[in-house]
């Protein structure tokens, strides 16, 4: 099996689990998904994206001075081999089960029952603190020091969705700031070097 398979099989298996997760938790806690699509949701949850992509550029900055920080050393191990793999169409694919996956899963029905049952700050805090923790499963020990900008990113995306009420928008977001970075840093790594 090649790696882009690899990578896509555990894409579907991850992100349908999600999936499946939470219509399971939203039929039996009784949950209403709304998801409030419209062409301005696609556009705004594109122009979102852009924010986090600003801060994804400026972290990556400062990892290149920083190469022993966890930021750099999570980007050489996991990042650059994973998007070094994934072409545009897998990466289309990828960005897509996650944005659709992953928000309906935290800022849809656990974010509706957390908020049900503890209030706004408790769905804002555990909803994007989980949402960063479910990112390094097994790899806490090693890249857990990520978990803070994991976490903000979450409450970010968790914003938009309060503000907004649209969880299209956040699925927008979410699968344009994937997709762009994947591309990116792939194309670039994959670009032959040019040595003096």
């Amino acid at each position: 099996m090649s790696s882009r398979s690899v990578i896509l099989l555990a894409a579907l298996i991850t992100e349908g689990l999600l999936i499946v997760v939470s219509y399971v938790i939203a039929g039996l806690c009784d949950i209403e998904v709304q998801f409030f699509h419209s062409s301005s949701d696609l556009l705004l949850g594109c122009l979102y994206a852009v924010p986090l992509l600003g801060m994804n550029k400026m972290v990556w900055q400062w990892s290149l001075t920083h190469p022993e920080g966890v930021y750099a050393r999570f980007s050489r191990e996991v990042v650059s081999p994973l998007c070094k793999q994934v072409r545009p169409p897998l990466a289309l694919t990828l960005a897509t089960l996650s944005g659709f996956g992953e928000e309906l899963f935290f800022r849809g029905v656990l974010n509706g029952l957390l908020i049900s049952r503890g209030g706004l700050l408790c769905a804002a805090v555990v909803s994007s603190f989980l949402f960063a923790y479910v990112h390094f499963i097994g790899q806490v020990k090693r890249f857990g020091g990520l978990l803070p900008l994991y976490t903000l990113v979450g409450l970010y995306l968790w914003l938009i969705h309060l503000y907004h009420g649209s969880l299209f928008m956040v699925m927008i977001t979410h699968g344009v700031y994937n997709f762009v970075v994947i591309v990116a840093l792939g194309t670039r790594l994959r670009r032959p070097s040019t040595s003096p």
